[in-house]
């Protein structure tokens, strides 16, 4: 399976059970009640050793609410980098070796929305199958 999707599948777990939130799409839902959150834009990079395979991915995570106001988009992008750095475990033959906040962006309010976006570094290393 892919890197890219098997740390997705992750994240996405992760993100599922934050409190208010009304689900975690990998694209804008625009029929989506607010506030919700979506996982899919990335950058995977090789991050292979001599003692195995590797990647390096650039995550983003935005988040989606109704309004202009800013400070409920920062609380939850807030929630979002505590689930992120916690993240663990493995899936689809690849597991989770490290995550670290990149950057978090706070985009203008545009037609009744509020974004905020999260970009994380995630490295993942392919494991055996049992």
């Amino acid at each position: 399976m892919s890197a890219s999707l098997a740390v997705q599948r992750l994240l996405v777990a992760a993100l599922t059970e934050i409190d208010g939130v009304t689900g975690v799409f990998d694209g804008p839902a625009p029929d989506a009640p607010p506030p919700y959150l979506t996982v899919g834009a990335d950058v995977v990079t090789d991050a292979g050793h001599k003692s195995g395979r590797g990647h390096e991915h650039r995550v983003f995570v935005t988040a989606w609410a109704e309004g202009p106001a800013a400070a409920p988009v920062k609380a939850l992008l807030g929630v979002v980098e505590a689930r992120a750095l916690a993240l663990a475990g493995a899936t689809d033959g690849h597991r989770i070796v490290g995550v670290q906040l990149v950057r978090s962006q706070m985009l203008p309010a545009s037609g009744g929305w509020r974004q905020g976006v999260t970009e994380l570094r995630v490295r993942s290393e392919a494991v055996a199958e049992p």
